[in-house]
């Protein structure tokens, strides 16, 4: 059996899904995609499959009982660039689940897709790796959505805390005038994630105990405003303001960047991401933010409907003449399906 996931670009509100659980994120599945074979053979897991499994044993030891996992061999390939804020890693541990769930044939109402967005999502922390929710549920998902993330700020066990709210907005918007650029810089997303989320989770901690004015707490702050972009991009979206979308992209982009200052990342969002969203900006983009993590990998950046092909063009070779020979430029394709088992 062969399946896949989708990568995902997070478009507004990120990184609140990693760190603040009252706000919001507009994100979308592309159709850049991750792929596993599974088949019982010779065991050959990758680790981050093997946590899945651990999860997997933990939280539903009946369903995990009919996995064969001493004789489950797997293959694995992708079209998502690694660490490049599209979410590799997680389109191949949801693809993996979904594979697991299907190939077993286990419980499709206890192992339902906003369980295995929850349980990918233990898996990669189990593993060491901090991102964002947002990426297990579009990955798991698909579509374009708005997800509401209340009461998850501090990743508690499987049912101790809510789950997300998905709510699809690809049956009102099919098309959205982004481009993506994948600088070619390749990083450590969980690192990043996990540095800045520690800051976030210390000056929080510091308010709580009342060692810290509210009003001084400068990433609560700016993170309080990136959550609200998303809050009000839904109106911009839905009715394709792009303008008015464009303009809550940037204010996202300038509270990370401080935001990421303040956690102590020397160029806030990353020198090449801040270079690449200013060059745009100066030609013409309406928005332009981070992707991901920040620190290299992708930003993405909102033009006029149909300009995407201009300003392409002219990124792709400001990023070469900044000796970012990786680099590469991706027209958004949204993917209206997440996880799947593909055709043979």
């Amino acid at each position: 059996m062969i399946v896949s996931a989708p990568g995902r670009v997070n478009i507004l509100g990120n990184p609140t899904d990693a760190l603040e659980g009252a706000y919001a994120v507009i994100s979308a599945a592309i159709s850049l995609r991750a792929y596993v074979k599974v088949k019982e053979g010779k065991k050959n897991l990758l680790p981050l499959f093997e946590s899945c499994l651990q999860v997997l044993k933990t939280y539903f030891p009946e369903e995990y009982s009919h996995v064969k996992e001493d004789s489950l061999e797997t293959e694995y390939w992708t079209e998502i660039p690694r660490e490049a804020g599209l979410a590799s890693s997680t389109a191949l541990m949801v693809a993996f689940m979904h594979g697991i769930r299907e190939y077993f044939n286990l419980s499709k109402k206890k192992l339902n897709d906003y369980i295995l967005a929850e349980l990918v999502q233990r898996a990669e922390e189990a593993a060491g790796i901090t991102c964002g929710y947002a990426d297990r549920y579009v990955c798991t998902m698909g579509g374009l959505a708005y997800m509401d993330f209340r009461g998850k700020l501090y990743h508690k066990p499987l049912r101790k805390e809510p789950l997300a709210t998905y709510e699809r907005l690809d049956q009102y918007v099919d098309y959205i005038p982004l481009i993506i650029a994948y600088l070619g810089v390749r990083r450590d997303s969980g690192s990043v994630h996990k540095k800045f989320r520690s800051a976030y989770m210390a000056e929080l901690k510091l308010v709580k105990e009342g060692k810290l004015d509210p009003k001084k707490a400068k990433i609560l702050r700016a993170m309080r405003i990136v959550g609200l972009t998303a809050v009000k991009g839904k109106y911009a979206l839905l009715e394709e303001n792009w303008e008015e979308f464009g303009r809550l992209m940037n204010i996202n982009h300038k509270w990370v960047n401080i935001a990421m200052k303040l956690a102590g990342f020397e160029h806030g969002a990353g020198y090449y991401n801040n270079s690449v969203i200013n060059y745009a900006l100066r030609n013409g983009a309406l928005g332009a933010k981070l992707s991901g993590a920040g620190g290299g990998g992708s930003v993405i950046i909102l033009t006029e409907p149909d300009k995407e092909k201009v300003l392409a063009e002219k990124l792709e070779n400001y990023m070469k003449s900044l000796g970012l020979a990786s680099s590469k430029v991706y027209f958004f394709k949204l993917s209206k399906e997440g996880a799947k088992t593909e055709e043979i």
